[in-house]
């Protein structure tokens, strides 16, 4: 009697990206505990300049903010052992919200790379995202995927994670933008 394999069902996808807010600076104590269970882990940096000059100096964009890329049951446990460290930022119903892996691609990418200049705006994202969504083809923004907005008499390149931070270049010119379907 011959026995029948059972078909082979698509395994769920495990691990995406999440925001968390984290409490009382404990953003290194808790991307610890991820990388010790080798998760990947990233936290935005912008170049910053004292004012009185000097050699700059490489800041958290947000001293709060920790992205993660692992397992929801993970986070859950985490966050029930942990309670009083960190926040997921949510979604809609409540869930930790996921972050697409190309969303987050486009916003390391702009914050991986603190010389070009960004300027953090906030968390406010519904005021950014308006118009045509575009992606830079050449120059040193290259690859970076956002809305052009004026800002105090500059346009800048807006690069949002909604709900979570949006952060802002600017020297945008627009022969190196083209529109993109969303």
């Amino acid at each position: 009697m011959l026995v029948e394999k059972p078909a082979k069902l698509a395994r769920p996808r495990e691990k995406y990206w999440y925001a968390l807010k984290v409490f009382f600076n404990r953003v290194e104590m808790l991307r610890e505990v991820f990388k010790a269970s080798r998760y990947e882990t990233f936290v935005p940096m912008l170049l910053e300049r004292p004012d009185g000059g000097g050699k700059p100096v490489e800041k958290p964009a947000v001293p709060s903010l920790l992205f993660v890329k692992c397992s929801e049951q993970f986070l859950t446990d985490l966050k029930h052992d942990r309670w009083d460290v960190f926040m997921c930022y949510p979604d809609t119903e409540g869930h930790p919200g996921k972050i697409s892996d190309h969303d987050m691609e486009v916003f390391m990418k702009a914050t991986s790379a603190p010389l070009q200049g960004g300027e953090f705006l906030g968390s406010d994202t519904q005021n950014y995202m308006v118009g045509e969504k575009v992606r830079v083809k050449e120059g040193v923004y290259k690859g970076y995927e956002g809305y052009i907005k004026r800002i105090k008499h500059d346009r800048k390149l807006l690069v949002c994670l909604e709900g979570i931070a949006v952060i802002a270049f600017s020297n945008i010119k627009m022969e190196n933008v083209e529109k993109i379907d969303i």
